[in-house]
């Protein structure tokens, strides 16, 4: 029903000129969207994890080829050079579409914010599956890097996003006891490491 009045209100009469009316609605459609994705995320959220050790593994190096060509597709028109840095046999045992979760949001973050160089790695260490994006990009201030894990924080208002992003990764990791961290990559910009146990 918003959808629909949102829509009525952007369509001027014929010969209209566009008002602030117009203006004020493509906002308020932008501000319905990003209340749908929060609340389509706290749904499938409040769906309960499987326990670790009865979850199938998933390959990660697998997860992370689908997301890189999605992402490749998506951002024809840059020259983007990946480099993966994963040991090899990395699985996940959880909900694939966690690991997906986590992985999709920080690479997205580094595609947008990268200049040209993104690289993803993984290794056990321990009992944990660490996983790690960086870019060479801005890089996040330390001073800034708790702040941006706020849901709806950004880092820029001016790059396309709502701001959600690393704090559904903060909360899928939390999930299953494990954590984020937000540091400085030798390519320049930021590195945004996870750790899941494994």
């Amino acid at each position: 029903m918003l959808r629909g009045a949102l829509a009525q209100a952007r369509t001027p009469g014929p010969g209209a000129a566009p008002s602030g009316a117009e203006t004020w609605s493509e906002q308020a459609a932008e501000q319905v969207r990003r209340m749908e994705e929060i609340v389509a995320y706290q749904l499938e959220r409040a769906r309960p994890r499987p326990v670790a050790t009865l979850a199938p593994p998933v390959p990660v190096a697998q997860a992370v080829e689908r997301l890189r060509a999605s992402l490749a597709k998506l951002h024809a028109g840059r020259a983007v050079q990946v480099t993966l840095d994963l040991e090899p046999g990395l699985t996940f045992r959880g909900v694939e579409g966690d690991l997906l979760e986590v992985l999709g949001n920080l690479l997205d973050n580094a595609y947008k914010w990268c200049r040209t160089r993104v690289g993803v790695g993984g290794r056990r260490d321990g009992t944990y599956l660490v996983l790690w994006v960086e870019d060479d990009g801005p890089g996040i201030p330390a001073a800034r890097a708790r702040e941006v894990l706020g849901r709806g924080a950004r880092a820029d208002l001016a790059t396309p996003g709502h701001g959600i992003g690393l704090a559904v990764v903060t909360e899928i990791c939390r999930a299953y006891g494990g954590d984020l961290e937000i540091a400085a990559s030798l390519l320049g910009g930021a590195l945004i490491r996870v750790r899941l146990p494994l």
